[in-house]
């Protein structure tokens, strides 16, 4: 889009100075432009920050083939793709209240049943952005260093025969193994609840 908003820009300028040319009566003297009168720029080195780096594309290919996975309730062929100790934490609190699965076994377990009592009938995932990162200095807030997959999508859910539309992130984490062991996820789970009627989260809290 920014491509076409310069191209639009250099016809409106070019359009105004032929009006402004043809309007005058005697003709416009031409300047000469030289080397040393050219606009200069700055050549500076690619930016660089000490808490992170970009991170190889195969994670973020990584990220969207278990989302895909997810979103297609494979739980089977999602959980290859995850760690042993993977940690999934909900988006409904701080870094020290939200809800947490901790443990493989828990987070397909927890995800399986959730397929079954909530009256989700299909998710289809659209318009991905990814921004793979390797986090080389220590992150506040408990999170880990190493390569993650910063990841944005839109949800189109089918619950119960309603749809509901949301925007998630979901970030991911990845070990030396290239194993997802933590999704820290962000959306509305709101609108989830209302249109489900229940929500789905106290039973978790109830065992704590």
């Amino acid at each position: 889009m920014k491509k076409n908003y310069f191209i639009s820009g250099a016809v409106i300028a070019f359009t105004a100075l032929l009006i402004t040319g043809c309007s005058n009566t005697t003709p416009a003297k031409e300047e000469s432009v030289t080397k040393d009168s050219a606009p200069m720029v700055a050549v500076t080195n690619a930016v660089t920050n000490p808490n992170f780096s970009i991170a190889p594309v195969e994670y973020a290919d990584l990220s969207e083939k278990a989302l895909a996975h997810f979103a297609k309730f494979e739980y089977d062929a999602w959980a290859d793709m995850l760690a042993d100790n993977v940690v999934y934490a909900f988006p409904d609190g701080d870094v020290d209240t939200r809800t947490k699965l901790e443990g493989k076994a828990a987070v397909v377990g927890w995800w399986k049943i959730w397929k079954e009592k909530s009256g989700t009938e299909s998710m289809t995932l659209t318009e991905f952005n990814h921004f793979p990162l390797n986090v080389t200095a220590q992150p506040k807030g408990g999170a880990l260093m190493g390569n993650y997959d910063f990841c944005y999508f839109s949800n189109k859910m089918m619950v119960a025969g309603k749809p509901v539309a949301l925007r998630m992130n979901f970030i991911a984490h990845f070990n030396a193994d290239k194993k997802i062991d933590r999704y820290t996820t962000y959306y509305d789970r709101s609108v989830i609840i209302k249109t489900m009627g229940k929500n789905m989260l106290e039973e978790i809290k109830a065992k704590k």
